[in-house]
């Protein structure tokens, strides 16, 4: 009698173990939120830009470069003209989010940064909500945060890597490193939009402004009126603030 009681303890304690192994590895196989965005980024990069992953993979190659858009030129405006409108602001990338929009599969870089510093605030600022979907992964923002996005990213499909490039007058931002920017504060301040493209956006470097757009007038203004330095540009906007009162 003992041992069948015993046999039928041990089939109940299998039966157990099997199932909550069952469970352990259903769990495991679950979807997290992450997997499900890089599915759908994935999907739509697959249907619209079939021709070109088959024809790769048929070539034996695993990457496809698509170009970037090309931009449409922006106003040489002085810093003075550019602050009577928008504002100035020092920030840090703390977070980068790549999304695919419909229906043209245009791949975004999104970047999640904190504003460190207002040097000079833009007359007005939209409250209105983004036309657009926000990257959820980066909602809510704090006060201090804010986004930039630019077109390009990279989607890896079926083994090959789709790299959609920067338009003519993007940027691609590192992690981590300060940024200044010349922007319009959008969205009741959840997107950061440079107002002269790249020309509007300077790497700092140990306080030190740097820019690749030698030949914008904005870009020459900083590094000949003010040598670059961070530090004298921001006193001298504060003295011309003060001026303008």
């Amino acid at each position: 009698m003992k041992l069948i009681l015993y046999i039928a303890i041990g089939l109940v304690l299998l039966s157990g173990g099997a199932w909550l192994w069952k469970a352990k590895t259903s769990a495991s196989r679950q979807q997290t939120p992450a997997d499900i965005r890089r599915a759908k980024n994935e999907g739509i990069v697959r249907d619209y830009h079939r021709k070109a992953i088959e024809s790769a993979k048929e070539e034996g190659k695993n990457e496809v470069i698509l170009p970037g858009g090309i931009a449409i030129g922006f106003s040489q405006q002085s810093l003075e003209e550019l602050l009577r409108d928008y504002g100035l602001l020092r920030v840090k990338v703390i977070d980068t989010e790549t999304t695919v929009s419909e229906p043209y599969a245009d791949i975004l870089t999104w970047y999640k940064v904190e504003i460190l510093e207002t040097l000079h605030r833009q007359r007005k600022e939209s409250d209105e909500q983004p036309p657009f979907e926000l990257p959820s992964r980066f909602l809510p923002l704090l006060p201090s945060e804010s986004l930039l996005v630019e077109q390009g990213g990279v989607i890896t499909v079926d083994g090959v890597t789709v790299v959609r490039e920067v338009s003519t007058d993007g940027l691609v931002y590192f992690p981590k490193e300060e940024y200044l920017i010349v922007a319009y504060l959008d969205y009741g301040g959840k997107l950061i939009r440079p107002v002269s493209g790249r020309a509007s956006v300077f790497h700092v470097i140990n306080k030190h402004l740097m820019s690749g757009q030698k030949e914008h007038r904005l870009v020459r203004e900083i590094e000949e009126r003010y040598g670059g330095d961070l530090d004298l540009l921001r006193s001298g906007v504060k003295l011309g603030l003060r001026r303008g009162n």
